[in-house]
């Protein structure tokens, strides 16, 4: 057993380096994310500190913690490998490669790319979306809120050589997926988490709209049916060694998530998290479907559904927008007039851009607070109580 040490992960060679000793036979690396305050990385080398970690361990790698204390997930060399090697046999190598790193490395959207490269001797560059349109960048991992923003942008471009995007990290709306490649952006839906080492599901050019994809080589994936989605179990060569000082549970038949979802033809379809179902009236109302029939919609460019408490019904679905140029609140409204009762937003409220978590990633958390204030003052287009 040995102690991680404790990096804070900027895109700079010092920490590159850093990475690559760890892949080899170096320390082990806690990283920290670089939009941590100063005290959550005080509480976070103090976490490392007091925790030893096998000595096969390449990174502790902290998940969001958006819905409570960071998780550090302790990733092995070989498991770090073993989901590097699972994606390039999805994705394959070409000679003239370059992957556009946008993510941070803190988190394991832009360290899962950056080890790919690493580990195929292949060039990546460090830059914010944008670097899509670079003449050099040919793969790419993004989450929606990114692609959304570029897509905002009529006169905006991607490279020709562009290939594949990794599009992950949260839901994308069918919708975004069809105007991103009508923009000419190769976009490939992917599914993975920090305990996986990032991707295990993704997207080819068989993959229906509205599923993620298939399960990488290597990769299982188990979960419900369309009527009663379960949790997804995932078996993968990336699998997690475990928890830093939190309870491990048993990974023996796989690793079970908090995602629900089912598996049809070979296709992995996430419908939601089970923290996140709203239930209304009885009703079990997944967020992710209400948010691409909102995002369907002409009026949307954006959308995040959380539960608003309501003292007849449990809760009501409430939805924070951002409208298209020139919609409003009241249009959109009266666009979900005719939706199925439980599935329409009886709270609405509308900014100008939707609240991220440090790792890019959509904050839930503060999404379902913004609505829940809105409707305590009553300033939504619809209340919780309005008639269902």
């Amino acid at each position: 057993m040995t102690l991680a040490r404790a990096l804070v992960a900027t895109p700079e060679a010092a920490t590159v380096a850093a990475i690559r000793a760890a892949l080899d036979d170096g320390p082990p690396l806690g990283l920290i994310a670089t939009r941590t305050d100063d005290g959550e990385r005080a509480a976070l080398r103090a976490r490392l500190a007091a925790t030893p970690v096998p000595a096969d361990t390449a990174f502790v790698v902290f998940t969001s913690g958006s819905t409570g204390r960071p998780k550090g997930v302790v990733v092995s060399r070989s498991a770090a490998r073993g989901a590097a090697a699972a994606s390039a046999a999805h994705l394959g190598w070409r000679d003239d490669d370059t992957w556009l790193i946008a993510l941070p490395l803190g988190h394991v959207g832009g360290l899962a790319a950056l080890v790919r490269s690493l580990l195929a001797g292949r060039p990546w560059v460090f830059d914010d979306a944008r670097g899509l349109a670079r003449p050099e960048v040919t793969l790419a991992s993004l989450v929606p809120t990114q692609l959304e923003q570029l897509l905002a942008d009529p006169a905006w471009r991607p490279s020709p050589r562009l290939r594949a995007v990794l599009l992950g990290g949260a839901a994308a709306a069918p919708s975004l997926v069809a105007a991103a490649r009508s923009r000419g952006v190769p976009v490939l839906t992917t599914y993975g988490m920090t305990e996986t080492f990032g991707q295990v599901a993704t997207a080819d050019a068989t993959t229906p709209l509205g599923a993620i994809g298939a399960p990488l080589p290597g990769v299982s994936i188990v979960g419900g049916t369309a009527e009663a989605p379960a949790p997804l179990t995932i078996g993968s060569p990336g699998l997690m060694t475990g928890y830093l000082d939190d309870p491990t549970p048993s990974l023996a038949g796989g690793f079970v998530t908090r995602d629900l979802g089912h598996v049809v033809d070979g296709q992995v379809y996430v419908v939601g998290r089970v923290d996140d179902v709203i239930i209304t009236g009885g009703e079990n109302v997944y967020p992710i479907a209400v948010e691409a029939r909102l995002t369907a919609l002409p009026l949307v460019r954006a959308a995040a559904v959380a539960p608003v408490p309501d003292p007849v019904w449990g809760e009501r679905v409430g939805a924070l927008v951002v409208l298209a140029p020139g919609a409003t609140l009241a249009q959109l409204d009266a666009a979900t007039a005719g939706w199925p009762a439980h599935l329409r937003p009886r709270v609405l409220a509308a900014v100008d851009a939707l609240p991220l978590a440090p790792s890019s990633k959509l904050d839930r958390a503060a999404v379902a607070r913004y609505l829940c204030d809105q409707a305590s003052r009553g300033s939504s287009a619809r209340t919780p109580n309005a008639a269902r």
